[in-house]
């Protein structure tokens, strides 16, 4: 496979991951939002709760959560201190940032498996009012450590492969926020 090709496949991923992961943000959000809304609405107008109104936010949160953090990573907008890898030469900088990369992919991979074993005591727990399982909220886990997983692995494709891999890769939103323009 040629790196032009490579590039445009890793691309296309990223992209995929950002809208796949802005999605659930922004549907978690609307539906947390109008739920509580709806909860507060029936408690104080109409004298009567709504009883799942306090367990789908609860199912909710933990998908908003991961879903952030996959954004955040796909954007490469997590806190990161960076001043000592800085003063290294371009190519040690490319090799710390492959490392680090194989880290985190090593780490979620782990996360992604060990997460079975809480989805497997969940399961046989439901919510009381819902009767969900409660295993629903925690699938968010091992489907946000996939996704940091292929992150990781895009992004040493990228540094290894691609030209200039160790400038900042930032997805295509059509606007200039994100303009690939990095704070110093």
């Amino acid at each position: 496979m040629t790196a032009c090709r490579l590039t445009s496949l890793t691309s296309t991923l990223r992209k995929f991951i950002d809208y796949l992961a802005s999605g659930v943000v922004l549907a978690t959000t609307v539906v947390i939002g109008c739920t509580l809304m709806a909860g507060v609405i029936s408690r104080y107008v109409f004298s009567n709760s709504l009883s799942w109104s306090a367990e789908l936010p609860l199912i909710l949160f933990p998908w908003l959560v991961l879903a952030g953090i996959v954004m955040a990573a796909v954007r490469q907008e997590h806190l990161g201190v960076d001043y000592v890898v800085r003063k290294f030469s371009p190519g040690l900088q490319k090799l710390v940032a492959i490392v680090m990369e194989f880290l985190i992919a090593a780490t979620m991979g782990m996360l992604a498996f060990q997460s079975q074993f809480i989805l497997q005591f969940l399961q046989y727990q439901t919510t009381p009012v819902l009767g969900w399982s409660a295993a629903w909220a925690f699938y968010s886990l091992p489907a946000g450590a996939i996704c940091l997983l292929l992150l990781s692995l895009i992004r040493v494709a990228d540094l290894c492969f691609a030209h200039g891999g160790a400038k900042k890769q930032q997805p295509d939103h059509g606007d200039s926020e994100h303009s690939g323009e990095t704070m110093q």
